[in-house]
């Protein structure tokens, strides 16, 4: 058997360790009430979307980040703070907080893998002590947030190459570890890893996770 050193925990964040809402959702209604988001901010976003429609089907609405275009990025993470403590800390599920403290407990690798941003993540991270965490990162222009993404959002096939990558840096056994999902989606890591959990699963995913024998787990 892997040593504990050897065995990582990768868990999904948005409607798996936090729901119902995304937590990007809450943060974003936080920030029009906040009015760090005005409708001028909105329409820029909408206004990108209508130029690149043929991107859409691509995932363009989840990389779309420009109602943060030329946002200062200290602001940015201020709010998120706050917002967090207040909006997204209660909707954590207290079995998924169980569920992340159990690994902890076990001495394994515990990493949040989430297309959520990469300021929310980290915000998470620290509250359920989480070892790693790998997330959409906002991309910077001459200081300000550049209204991109910085790298290629955790989602998919991107998570599964994330997770491999990972596994080879840490030296980790695949077969050991654990993934923890809830959409369909998420399928490509629960294949690769010895213990797959599919958490509040959509009907896709429940229909796969009873195909392959997989644990299905409500958070």
């Amino acid at each position: 058997m892997a040593s504990n050193h050897r065995v990582a925990a990768f868990f999904d964040v948005d409607r798996t360790l936090v729901g119902p809402r995304s937590m990007e959702r809450v943060f974003v209604y936080r920030l029009i009430r906040e009015g760090f988001l005005t409708p001028r901010d909105l329409a820029r976003y909408l206004c990108f979307l209508a130029r690149n429609l043929g991107e859409v089907g691509g995932g363009l609405t989840k990389t779309n980040k420009y109602h943060l275009r030329h946002k200062d990025p200290g602001d940015l993470l201020r709010l998120a703070r706050r917002c967090f403590q207040s909006d997204i800390a209660p909707l954590i599920s207290p079995a998924g907080r169980r569920r992340v403290a159990q690994h902890r407990g076990r001495g394994h690798l515990v990493v949040l893998l989430t297309g959520t941003l990469q300021p929310l993540a980290e915000l998470l991270a620290g509250e359920l002590k989480a070892d790693l965490t790998l997330a959409a990162r906002l991309g910077m222009e001459d200081g300000r947030l550049s209204g991109r993404l910085c790298n290629q959002r955790p989602y998919g096939h991107e998570k599964e190459r994330l997770v491999r990558e990972l596994a080879q840096s840490h030296g980790l056994d695949l077969s050991c570890c654990y993934a923890y999902g809830d959409h369909f989606s998420d399928r490509h890591i629960l294949s690769i890893v010895g213990n797959p959990c599919a958490v509040n699963p959509d009907a896709q995913l429940k229909r796969e996770a009873l195909k392959r024998s997989w644990t299905i787990l409500e958070f």
